[in-house]
């Protein structure tokens, strides 16, 4: 399974001649600028995460002291955002935008368990802030279709 999701993630990833390419947007980009991003079908690159109690993407510090850098994920496989048709990430930014979270960011070391607690990812979903005590965990959620919106990155050469 592992070798069929690197392969998609190949096909999307690939640099895009033409400009419709979608640009991923990093957490932090997004919760800095949280209402302009609120209601917004968008693909987020950052450390996936997955515990007992949940499911999230997020890095490990953004230049906000007072947000949590992260955005809880919510799968909707009814109404959750279908990516577009040619969906295609821009390749370049991505790289960017990757190249750059690896220098703040680290996935977790676990002494038990399995590694896939921590990845690094891009999630296509919608932003929907967050409101009341779930706001403390965090600010806005990132809902999405289902694991086929998931695609999991590598940074072995």
């Amino acid at each position: 399974m592992c070798l069929r999701v690197f392969a998609v993630a190949v096909l999307f990833v690939a640099p895009s001649l033409a400009g419709d390419a979608v640009v991923p947007v990093s957490v932090c980009e997004i919760l800095g600028k949280l209402p302009e991003y609120e209601g917004k079908d968008l693909a987020v690159i950052g450390r996936y995460s997955f515990r007992k109690d949940g499911r999230w993407i997020g890095e490990q510090a953004c230049s906000m002291p007072d947000v949590k850098p992260l955005l809880w994920l919510t799968e909707d496989v009814v109404s959750g955002p279908k990516p577009p048709a040619d969906f295609e990430l821009n390749g370049v930014i991505l790289n960017q935008k990757f190249a750059a979270m690896l220098k703040t960011t680290t996935l977790g070391k676990f002494r038990f368990g399995t590694p896939d607690y921590d990845r690094w990812a891009v999630v296509f979903g919608r932003i929907v802030p967050r409101k009341g005590n779930d706001a403390a965990k965090a600010s806005a959620e990132l809902v999405f279709r289902g694991s086929g919106v998931v695609i999991f990155l590598t940074n072995d050469q």
